[in-house]
């Protein structure tokens, strides 16, 4: 992440305040979370990415407009960002260099949809990105043509939009949504320039798809579905083992056996992003504490700090744990003890308020 000269700066002062032992845990979480789990959803993202670039290359050949459109569905903290920044970054096909006419290539344009996700915002949002001032009068029909221009210009041929379902949340009449379905098909078939779009988001961004045949035989869907508790428990014990032996380089005690991977699982719904966010947390906490292995403990601390669930709720550390409702943990009362003549007091869920 680029960051500018002002935060840099404010961030030196807050570190130069920071004792050694926690810089030292700051500077090896950061090591941890540069890293990439790979896994079958990479292969699986690089084989659909393949044939994006395989119909590129056939453009003026005539590849029946097919493979134009991919679309990455899958539900919050699933990992979607995550594992479309490293196929990125591992693609030489997707790195910047000077053209011939001496403008700096682009070959792919990364962006979060805007907010609200007009088609106008899009299209100026798409302009900055591509580092092209945009002056605040121009109306929509005036930007989606410089926009097309500015992406041929800079030799972009591929477009991604992140969180693109916040363009059928911000146009929510069917007409409105059709019109994004055909300006978003009018980029795909430009006789001039070859792009492909990448829309990645949660539901109902299919609506997108779904709702007309020929976005629908122009796209395929990467669907980035929750892990599975029995199918995908020896893939989440590989996890754990990669984060803690490999990229922490911490070792890692002898609980992962047994009924720990879906205990993992189903403490982050099924979702990959959480799943790997809730280890490394892990491993951070067990660095905090200076310890050089990783244990079933540093996973319950962790899992509280996330959810704020109490020890009773603790899905890493109560015997049946496959009834804990996930998302659902219990507040943790910070009453005092009870004497053994007082009242018990009653257990209090989310949300709710002592009377």
């Amino acid at each position: 992440m680029k960051r500018s000269p002002a935060a840099i700066e404010a961030i030196s002062r807050v570190r130069q305040s920071m004792p050694e032992e926690q810089l030292d845990v700051a500077d090896r979480m950061a090591k941890v979370n540069a890293c990439n789990v790979t896994t079958f959803r990479d292969e699986a993202l690089a084989a659909r990415l393949d044939r994006l670039k395989r119909s590129l290359v056939a453009h003026y050949a005539g590849d029946e407009k097919q493979h134009r459109i991919l679309f990455i569905i899958g539900a919050s903290h699933s990992g979607k960002s995550t594992l479309i920044e490293h196929a990125l970054a591992a693609d030489p096909a997707f790195e910047s260099y000077v053209n011939v006419e001496g403008v700096n290539a682009m070959p792919v344009l990364y962006m979060p949809a805007p907010s609200p996700c007009t088609l106008r915002n899009i299209a100026v949002d798409g302009l900055e990105g591509l580092g092209y001032p945009v002056k605040a009068t121009l109306t929509e029909s005036r930007i989606w043509p410089l926009f097309r221009e500015q992406l041929k210009r800079r030799h972009v041929l591929f477009l991604i939009i992140d969180e693109a379902q916040h363009a059928i949340v911000s146009n929510n009449s069917d007409w409105e949504i059709q019109k994004v379905r055909d300006t978003f098909k009018h980029l795909v078939q430009m006789p001039d320039w070859p792009l492909r779009l990448i829309l990645c988001g949660v539901s109902p961004l299919e609506r997108l798809r779904e709702g007309d045949k020929q976005i629908a035989s122009r796209s395929t869907v990467l669907n980035l579905g929750p892990l599975d508790k029995k199918q995908h428990a020896p893939h989440v014990r590989r996890y754990i083992e990669m984060i803690v032996t490999e990229h922490a380089e911490m070792e890692l005690g002898d609980f992962i056996g047994g009924d720990f991977p879906q205990r993992l699982i189903h403490a982050c719904d099924g979702c990959f992003g959480s799943i790997v966010r809730l280890i490394r947390l892990a491993v951070e906490f067990a660095m905090v504490a200076g310890a050089t292995r990783v244990e079933k403990a540093h996973f319950s601390k962790a899992y509280a700090d996330i959810s704020g669930c109490s020890p009773t709720s603790n899905i890493f550390s109560i015997d049946v744990w496959e009834g804990v409702e996930v998302g659902a943990a219990r507040v943790v009362d910070d009453q005092p003890e009870p004497s053994d003549t007082d009242e018990k007091p009653k257990r209090l869920r989310a949300g709710e308020r002592r009377k």
